[in-house]
């Protein structure tokens, strides 16, 4: 059984009343532990699905970058993230993944399979935007956080849901596969988001 919930990662926001309201907890993980005071929240519920209100009431807190990712039993997950500037943007975690599971979900409640291929398709096409799209959201976002990041490695990560580096593509297919939640903290690294200095040790 895989995790489920919602990731979110906020700086310097340990009392803020909207992770109160959301029965937010730190979370208990190396990949969530991180400097510079930022912290990782996990909420049990799809907070994602309540809109944007969350979120943006993060951000007007803490004057900071907010970005939250929605997990799916650990196999893909639905990223958004907000800035003090406005800026709004979504994208998939392991987008072909999730494509996978919208078709053959499909598939079992009796739809054809050209009709099950279609919504699956239509399905992710409209949540957020493509990965090279985001992609220049998602430095923009850094920046906004005080962080400078490259391109290259953030776009890799939203292409192919893989660790980024020649190091993950020589591991044998078994060991491969990627949590959504690890993809998750894989991003917030790419982010410039730093681990904290325990994590970095424990590693």
């Amino acid at each position: 059984m895989g995790n489920w919930g919602t990731l979110i990662a906020v700086r310097g926001a340990q009392e803020l009343g909207t992770l109160r309201d959301l029965d937010a907890a730190v979370r208990s993980h190396d990949g969530a532990a991180r400097g510079d005071g930022w912290r990782v929240y996990d909420v049990p519920e799809n907070v994602l699905g309540q809109g944007p209100d969350p979120l943006l009431a993060l951000v007007a807190a803490s004057s900071s970058p907010v970005i939250a990712a929605y997990v799916a039993d650990s196999d893909y997950g639905q990223v958004v993230a907000a800035t003090p500037s406005g800026d709004q943007w979504g994208v998939w975690l392991a987008r072909d993944t999730a494509y996978a599971f919208e078709r053959d979900h499909n598939a079992m409640v009796g739809m054809a399979r050209t009709t099950a291929r279609r919504r699956a398709r239509e399905t992710i096409a409209a949540f957020g935007c493509p990965p090279d799209q985001a992609v220049r959201h998602a430095v923009n976002w850094a920046a906004e956080a005080g962080y400078t990041v490259p391109a290259r490695p953030i776009r890799q990560l939203l292409r192919t849901g893989r660790r980024p580096g020649l190091a993950a593509r020589l591991r044998p297919p078994s060991t491969r596969y990627v949590f959504a939640e690890e993809a998750y903290f894989d991003l917030l690294d790419r982010l410039g988001l730093p681990r904290a200095p325990d994590a970095d040790a424990a590693a």
